[in-house]
Order: structure tokens, then sequence, then C-alpha cells
């Protein structure tokens, strides 16, 4: 398939510890645990009833990948990782010569408009691109944004242009990498949450360019915990009555089990017996920007594949791996179908991105 960009918008914790896991598993220096794609890499338990993805599509290889990153300042994903404090130090000194030659380009550039900046950021893109001789890329970014949508937002390709020439309030910066990416010919995976980025004319613009795009906002393992918890209760013959969710950072010494200090909790109210209740709690520790770096490779992969497949514009049957679909009105807008009845979809649909990924190539 020849080399795949993979370009990260923003050395944050996500950032910088998915360019740092992607170096580190491929030089087999940790397995890659937390991902769907690799399902625990080969330390996974035999008995796991999780495949890993790339059994059943032709997904690129990390080998394949070529890593660059964007950065509002001169910066490498050394320096950025030490600066997020996620990943072991020892872990990062044995990469340090890899992760060094990971230079971020300049995202922080004067320019009239944010038109013209995308234009800049898409010329970057090109010449990483014809530098490294990719067959195609990929953009992650995990920049925030918007909270909540503005009233008006581009809802064509042509309006979104006109938002940039006019640097309009709902043009958040990761609709200048949006559209930068677009002009570049990359896919776009809209990592960070940023409600701008779901209005309608980003994922027109996309497929008006032949390009896919996925997003909005990497979901978290909190979900999949409440919707864990709920089919506990119902195995014992409980509804739940109600639930509650706490994601809050735990300060208390001894408290960092599963790597770190972020804490998610979830707690589900069951309606027992006679009138009575129980309730059940799952709790999870760690550092939640691993997990999401995990999900962000994942998606990276998935829509890689996508683009080799022939699709474009918004890819629905990515909304697994997302807080949000795009084009919601709100990031706060429940989905019709659970986690995992979402993931059983972006499971079936990798026989036809196979099938159309080796009918394009042919």
């Amino acid at each position: 398939m020849g080399p795949t960009g993979l370009v990260v918008v923003g050395l944050g914790g996500v950032g910088s510890s998915l360019v740092t896991g992607i170096l580190a598993a491929r030089t087999h220096l940790v397995h890659p645990f937390g991902s769907l794609v690799e399902a625990g890499g080969t330390g996974r338990s035999p008995a796991s009833p999780l495949s890993p993805l790339r059994q059943q599509a032709p997904l690129a290889e990390l080998s394949d990948l070529v890593v660059g990153a964007f950065e509002l300042k001169e910066d490498d994903a050394y320096r950025a990782s030490l600066r997020a404090g996620l990943i072991n130090r020892s872990l990062l000194d044995e990469l340090r010569p890899e992760l060094r030659k990971v230079r971020a380009m300049l995202g922080a550039r004067q320019a009239p408009t944010r038109r013209e900046l995308a234009d800049m950021l898409a010329e970057d893109l090109r010449g990483f691109l014809a530098h490294h001789h990719c067959a195609n890329g990929v953009v992650v970014c995990t920049l925030p944004g918007l909270r909540t949508p503005m009233p008006r937002m581009g809802a064509t390709p042509d309006e979104v242009w006109n938002a940039l020439d006019q640097s309009a309030d709902w043009v958040s910066p990761g609709v200048v990498y949006a559209a930068a990416a677009a002009q570049a010919g990359c896919s776009f995976i809209a990592a960070g949450r940023d409600a701008a980025l779901a209005a309608p004319g980003i994922s027109a613009l996309f497929g008006d360019k032949g390009l896919p795009i996925a997003g909005t906002g990497l979901l978290g393992p909190d979900a999949l915990l409440r919707e864990m918890l709920a089919q506990i209760l119902s195995l014992e013959g409980m509804s739940v009555s109600g639930a509650a969710s706490l994601s809050t950072r735990a300060e208390e010494r001894g408290a960092r089990l599963w790597g770190g200090p972020d804490r998610t909790s979830e707690m589900g109210l069951g309606a027992a017996w006679a009138g009575g209740a129980f309730e059940l709690s799952l709790e999870l520790r760690g550092q939640v920007a691993l997990y999401q770096a995990a999900r962000a490779l994942d998606a990276a992969l998935l829509i890689e594949l996508a683009q080799r497949a022939g699709r474009s514009g918004a890819q629905e049957w990515m909304d697994a791996l997302f807080a949000a679909p795009l084009g919601a009105r709100s990031l706060h807008e429940t989905a019709s179908l659970s986690v995992l009845e979402r993931r059983a979809r972006m499971f079936a649909e990798l026989p036809a991105l196979a099938e159309g990924a080796s009918r394009v190539a042919a």
C-alpha cells in the first residue's frame, strides 16, 4: 500500500500518547493493549473472545505509519510526552531518538483570514506526505472547540469556505485543520470535542473531495460502564431506576490504581423486591487520555481503510468510537443505539470495506 501519513494535531495528553504508543508498540517495547484493531496485542489472553480487527480487514500495519504533528509552537514528541507526564519516563528515554524525530509543524501562523491559514496548513500537509512518499494521509485532530453548536454554522461547502474567508465566530481551530486536510487530500478524525466540526457543511466538504471524515469527540470508558451496569442489574431481575456518572480526579494518596489518577465512576440504582433498592457501582481509575489514544489509533486505521475503499463524507458506521456522530445537534445528544450495538455495526462493515479496498487496488 505504501506508507500512510498520520498527522496528529495537538501534542497534549491524547496526541503525545498516541505518537509514543505507536512507536513503542511497533518496536515491541510494549503490547498495544486497549486497541480494538490490535485487540490487546500479543499479550492478550488466549481465551479472549475479541479478535483483532486487522484479522477481518487489510488495515495498515503500525510499521506503515509515518507520524507527524502540528503544534502551536516548535516542539517534538519527546518533550511533549514529558510535559504530559502520562508515559513512564524510562520508556520515553528509550524512545527518545525516535520521538525527537517527530518535530511538530508550526500551527500558529499570522494570516489575514482563517481561509489563508488553512491554505498554509494544507501546503505543509502536502509537503509532509510528498517528503515521506505517503500513499495517503490521515489527520487526527485532538483540539477541543465549541461545547455546543452555534445557531448558524455552515450547511454547505460554500458556506464553510465563506465562513473561513470571513473568519466567522463558529470557525474553530478544528475547522481550519479540517479544511486544510480536505485540501491536502487527507481523511480526518475529529478526536476532540468540537461542535463546530459537526456542522453539515464540514461532512459535505469532505464528500465533495471524495474523502472520509468521522467524529466528534472520542468516546470515554464511562458510556460502556453505564451499559454494563444496566445489563448486570437486568440479569438479577432488576431494572435500572436511576444512574449517576462521576468523572473526577482522585487526589487521595494510594488511589493511583490502573496507572494514574483519572477516575470514572458509574453508579446504577436498581428497583429491588418489595419496593427496595439495590445499588451497584463500577470504578475505573487511570489515565483516560491513554484510553482515548488507543481509540484514536483505531479510528485512524479504520478511516484510512475507508479511504482506500473509496468511501467519502461522514462515516456513520464509525460512531461507536465517538461521543456524538457528525451532524448531531448537540454533543450530548443520546444515540439511538447502545455502544455495543454500534460496535456490532462497525464490525459488520469491515468485510464490505475489505472488499472495496481490494476492488479499488485492483
